[in-house]
């Protein structure tokens, strides 16, 4: 469902106020509008540049000072925590080891983004043996909980 419409005048008061106090400021005064994209879109449609609101500068300073090599080490450290998670978690369920593995995936893939390195592959190649022996382990993994589970089933049942 559509949002509010809003008059070209009450565009111009909006973005009058938002330059001299910035988006998120002008929001609250005004009450409108709802979404920060919306009064962005508006500043683009009337060619008006809104200073960026201290609390967004000062992130932006965060992420000029944050460069690639800190970026690639805290990549690492996700990588290196999901392992040890798997490697020595007794009670991982499934859905843990599938969101770990999903998270050191994106990690591993925001690396390689960061070194300019593919991060995507298309083609018909072979599975390595790893890939034959991690879905083998999945595949014990998920059998040995389901048997586990129809174990607890069968025992309740007098």
């Amino acid at each position: 469902m559509p949002g509010p419409k809003y008059t070209e005048q009450e565009k111009l008061t909006y973005l009058e106020l938002a330059t001299t106090i910035g988006h998120s400021r002008a929001m609250r005064e005004l009450g409108y509008p709802k979404h920060w994209s919306t009064a962005n879109s508006w500043a683009k449609e009337f060619n008006v540049t809104i200073a960026l609101d201290e609390l967004k500068q000062k992130a932006a300073e965060f992420n000029d000072w944050y460069g690639t090599e800190e970026q690639l080490i805290a990549m690492q450290e996700v990588i290196s925590r999901g392992r040890e998670f798997i490697l020595y978690r007794e009670d991982l369920t499934p859905d843990e080891l599938k969101k770990t593995a999903e998270a050191m995936k994106r990690a591993i893939e925001t690396m390689q983004l960061l070194q300019g390195k593919a991060t995507s592959r298309t083609g018909t190649e072979e599975g390595s043996e790893t890939d034959a022996a991690i879905r083998n382990l999945l595949s014990a993994f998920e059998s040995d909980e389901q048997t586990t589970a129809g174990q607890r089933d069968q025992g309740g049942v007098s």
